[in-house]
């Protein structure tokens, strides 16, 4: 009904293959190419995939643990939030490598999505909503690490969950690099993504109080109630 007059702007993202280490510069190395921290230009991420539209998808050099989805009994806990559903064409041991997927598979606005439904409980997220609050608050925790970057950090989808799973490989290789470059390499990067659970922000349909999460150890894809503990990782397009 209206038009806008703007500028289109198109990336190149040759280059930004699975694996790099994206610098808070967002420029990219090579595993093999990165040899020594600048604090100036710290690493920031890990390339783990790609999203809908093509754009190259970065996972944070650190994950959360004991983290739940929704305090139990909480509104998020019982609620079915319908536009988040994800759905995947397999389920159980190995189904995060082959599994495909259907509904809402960008969990880039899932957050967004969720404080319109229950903004009093998204509110108090610390409380309510505690993986999510990891999340939304790494760039404070690790501010010191990041350098000049603050990429917007969201709970990856299912399906992308599912790629970072299929890429941990590539994604683990470059996390020890950056970790064993110097004595406290810790604080830049963890050594590796654990073989535990991980939630997605993605609701499981039927179950109001579940959502789904991947477990790293043989790519098991699960449903799981909200107010249960599992590990957090975050994603932000690059």
């Amino acid at each position: 009904a209206t038009s806008k007059t703007g500028i289109f702007s198109v990336k190149d993202y040759t280059g930004y293959t699975v694996g790099k280490i994206v610098l808070a510069d967002k420029t990219v190395k090579s595993k093999d190419e990165y040899t020594a921290i600048d604090p100036s230009n710290p690493p920031v991420a890990i390339i783990c995939g790609t999203n809908g539209y093509g754009a190259a998808l970065g996972i944070a050099l650190h994950t959360g643990s004991s983290l739940v989805w929704a305090e139990y009994g909480s509104t998020g806990y019982k609620t079915e939030f319908k536009s988040i559903i994800c759905t995947p064409s397999q389920t159980g041991s190995g189904a995060a490598q082959t599994a495909t997927f259907t509904g809402d598979t960008d969990g880039s606005d899932n957050w967004e999505y969720i404080k319109q439904q229950d903004p009093a409980g998204a509110a108090d997220a610390a409380t309510n909503y505690p993986a999510f609050h990891w999340v939304n608050t790494y760039n404070t925790t690790y501010a010191a690490k990041l350098g000049s970057a603050r990429p917007s950090w969201y709970m990856p989808s299912l399906a992308e969950l599912c790629e970072v799973y299929k890429n941990k490989d590539k994604i683990n290789a470059s996390l020890k690099t950056i970790h064993d470059i110097l004595p406290d390499g810790s604080t830049y990067a963890d050594e590796y993504l654990e073989t535990s659970s991980y939630w997605s922000s993605s609701q499981n349909s039927g179950n109001d109080n579940r959502a789904w999460d991947v477990i790293f150890g043989d790519g098991n894809v699960v449903y799981d109630g909200k107010y249960n503990f599992d590990r957090v990782c975050c994603l932000s397009g690059f």
